[in-house]
């Protein structure tokens, strides 16, 4: 029971109010402590005088002893809640009316007196007590036999060891029944407010705690029924979190198993990919092998181009695997630059200017062109080109032209690869981008790898971007993506 956050808050509440009731009851007892002294010194400020005119203790400016043998005497059985000393001008207690061995100084302080007889004193004002080495207590005096030459002090304690012991035992019986009660009704009520107060908090945790439970038994595959959340406070701002966290671990698990399928129809593929150029290969090569006596020298020579053209094909294919796997990692992040579009882009249409030449295509560059660097990753951005002008150019005819589009718009630059080829149809728009897929060849087949828009795809992602596909039939096909403007 005392594993749960509902039982710890109530003990840690329980404790916390104890210790309320506790400083509470200190500070009562000290502050009518204090009250009491204040208004016993208050009270009797003159109680010494008084003692010294009634008691006739200076006769002729002399120090009256029998009188003040007779005083202390009386005061012993008659008021024994106040103790009277007589002191010298240095503070030496002479006599005193109590019983002897109970007095443990011979000497008092004199600077409380001096302040007491100032008459500006701050009440309760302490002074030593003769009966305890380091305790002090509320007094009055007076200087004798007379104010303007004293030879000596009266010096009254006004609370008397008795009075302390009968004070001490009703104050004691008082405060246990008014700490009792005090602290008893206040930890009660108190208890039953931090409970009321508690409980819908702890019940709207137990509530999270068995869904995110749930949600753990289904292996983080089955979203909890999470109710709609008001409110915004901090427990509020937690279920909506967790709802949150769920959902995007429930669709996080839901994309890592399309990926897993996908990857799986993808090494269904490769495996026929690389196995069909593999086994021509290897069939070439051993048939240079096995007749290379009966082999004229044109057979042999083409047998040798066919197997160079199908190492490579694989030599692709194996390259463009390890692109695509490279770009799939988690430390993939492009190594972001700034860098003049339009000299990349024309470096990449002289790099192809030979074979557009040899097909009969024109290559050109059309827009603006005079705008500032882009940010990017330069070595990405112009694999990007590359596979996308290379796939143009397989699916274009002599007289085709192809094109690259760059249009300013504020922030960004619209980068635009467009032909005016064969174009693509309609139901296959949605699939181009997908490993493996070629058009107007099934699936596979060609001379090419099939995944160079997957990583024309994956570039632009990494660049926190998008690619467009556009396309007619018969007329051309029109990419287009964005880059930022520095």
């Amino acid at each position: 029971m005392m594993h749960s956050l509902y039982a710890r808050l109530a003990l840690a509440l329980t404790l916390a109010l104890g210790l309320v009731g506790l400083i509470y009851a200190i500070f009562m007892v000290t502050t009518v402590h204090k009250n009491t002294q204040y208004t016993e010194q208050t009270l009797n400020r003159d109680l010494a005088k008084v003692l010294v005119a009634e008691r006739n203790l200076v006769q002729e400016n002399e120090l009256n002893k029998q009188a003040l043998k007779a005083m202390f005497m009386a005061y012993m059985n008659v008021n024994p809640s106040i103790e009277i000393y007589l002191l010298d001008l240095n503070g030496k207690i002479l006599s005193y009316s109590a019983d002897s061995g109970k007095v443990h100084r011979t000497h008092v302080s004199l600077k409380p007196i001096r302040t007491f007889l100032k008459g500006d004193a701050m009440f309760p004002l302490l002074g030593d007590d003769p009966r305890a080495e380091n305790r002090e207590k509320v007094f009055s005096v007076t200087p004798i036999p007379m104010v303007k030459n004293p030879s000596g002090y009266l010096y009254v304690i006004l609370r008397g060891e008795q009075y302390d012991q009968v004070e001490q035992l009703a104050r004691d019986k008082a405060l246990l029944h008014l700490g009792a009660w005090v602290v008893g009704v206040a930890l009660l009520i108190g208890l039953l407010v931090g409970l009321l107060v508690f409980y819908p908090i702890t019940r709207r945790l137990r509530k999270l705690s068995k869904q995110v439970d749930m949600f753990r038994q289904s292996e983080f595959k089955s979203l909890p029924d999470f109710e709609f959340i008001k409110g915004s406070d901090e427990l509020s701002q937690l279920e909506r979190n967790v709802a949150l966290m769920a959902k995007q671990t429930v669709q996080q698990f839901q994309k890592i198993s399309e990926q897993d399928g996908k990857r799986r129809d993808l090494f269904a593929s490769l495996s026929h990919d690389l196995r069909t150029p593999l086994a021509a290969l290897h069939g070439y090569l051993e048939t240079l092998q096995i007749k290379t006596d009966d082999l004229d020298k044109t057979k042999r020579d083409e047998y040798t181009l066919r197997a160079i053209q199908f190492s490579n094909r694989l030599k692709d294919l194996v390259d463009e695997l390890f692109e695509m796997a490279k770009l799939d990692t988690l430390d993939a992040a492009p190594c972001i630059e700034a860098f003049s579009l339009p000299e990349l882009v024309q470096d990449i249409l002289q790099q192809f200017e030979a074979n557009a030449e040899q097909l009969g295509i024109t290559l050109s560059m059309q827009g603006d062109t005079d705008f500032a660097f882009v940010q990017g990753d330069i070595a990405l951005i112009q694999r990007v080109f590359e596979n996308l002008i290379g796939n143009a150019l397989r699916h274009v005819q002599q007289g085709d032209n192809i094109s690259i589009v760059l249009q300013a718009d504020g922030k960004h630059v619209s980068i635009s690869v467009v032909d005016t080829g064969c174009g693509i149809a309609n139901d296959a728009l949605g699939k181009i981008f997908e490993p493996l897929y070629q058009v107007n060849n099934a699936h596979r087949g060609g001379e090419h790898a099939g995944l160079g828009l997957a990583i024309v795809k994956r570039i632009i992602e990494l660049h926190h971007s998008s690619i467009e596909v556009s396309s007619v039939e018969g007329e051309g096909t029109r990419f287009t993506f964005k880059l930022i403007i520095l």
